[in-house]
């Protein structure tokens, strides 16, 4: 019988855990992480170098146990879970927990599965599902999107727990329920506060700008509908090139893929064995993360000048 990659990788890490009495030599998880082959691409940089991310190597915060995620209708699947497969990796080196929250209606009985099928938006730049297609999987939250302070008190141990919380992107953005009121926007205004984490993959990055929680923070977004997302937060430092972007708590990843060498770079930073994971998860997955922050080629491929 075939096993699985995820079930090949733990029987060699765990092995010494229930045959340390026969193999006493065995090596120990970190020792076994480090005689693996590192991954280390040397990408290079055509554009002059921005501005310095300002938390690398940060031990500012705590080390995350508790991620939650934040969908929304026609959500961009592998905004959310490509992190999440890096992160579920983890969970097995250290106790994780993920929470996923999203807007229920009033009075329902338990939790609707969020849907990913493109809705025609008039605000959407493109049409992206012009051939009426049924090829979009539904996602179960875990959690509720609290919108009355009794929900809020209700929930407040869950909520004050959440040590990151992930934004992802997709075309669900652009719709006028996540513009000014929307209580997904009051979720991240009242969530995202200075000992959590905030990431954003792709144009998740127009959802936290639109709430307000980017306004003087520096932050990138997918280079192709650069000129879409930017303008939706006229006080965020919008930075090119850049794969992603750190400022303090706040972590903000170029489009989709890169959102995958954001979390390869945080698992690096925010855990004493991230570096000996990152290499063992990109090498299970087989993904050579980008390890300069500033590769970016999509920012000339789309015309999107240097700044910030």
């Amino acid at each position: 019988m075939r096993l699985s990659i995820l079930t090949t990788i733990l029987t060699h890490i765990h092995l010494h855990f229930t045959t340390a009495a026969i193999l006493p030599h065995h090596k120990s998880n970190l020792e076994l992480l480090k005689s693996l082959p590192k991954t280390n691409p040397k990408p290079t940089n055509p554009f002059p170098t921005p501005a310095n991310n300002t938390n690398s190597n940060s031990t500012t915060y705590p080390t995350p146990k508790t991620y939650a995620l934040l969908l929304f209708p026609t959500f961009e699947i592998l905004d959310a879970y490509g992190p999440i497969e890096i992160l579920q990796f983890v969970g097995h080196f250290h106790p994780l927990r993920l929470l996923i929250f999203s807007l229920q209606a009033p009075y329902s009985s338990g939790l609707a599965p969020v849907l990913t099928t493109p809705s025609l938006l008039a605000s959407s730049p493109i049409n992206n599902n012009p051939l009426n297609s049924s090829f979009y999987p539904t996602f179960n939250p875990t959690h509720p999107i609290p919108t009355t302070d009794q929900q809020w008190e209700e929930m407040r141990e869950v909520l004050e727990s959440v040590d990151v919380l992930i934004v992802p992107g997709g075309d669900g953005v652009y719709s006028p329920d996540l513009e000014g009121k929307g209580r997904e926007l009051d979720f991240l205004r009242r969530m995202v506060v200075e000992d959590k984490y905030l990431v954003t993959v792709c144009i998740g990055a127009a959802v936290a700008a639109r709430a307000g929680v980017l306004d003087g923070r520096r932050a990138t977004t997918n280079k192709m509908v650069w000129d879409e997302v930017t303008p939706l937060g006229d006080k965020v430092k919008w930075v090119s090139p850049a794969r992603w972007v750190v400022d303090g708590n706040i972590w903000t990843s170029s489009g989709v893929t890169a959102g995958l060498d954001l979390t390869f770079e945080f698992v690096r930073q925010m855990y004493p064995d991230g570096v000996d994971m990152a290499n063992l998860i990109a090498g299970a997955i087989e993904h050579e993360p980008v390890m300069d922050w500033r590769y970016d080629p999509f920012a000339e491929r789309f015309g999107v000048p240097p700044q910030n």
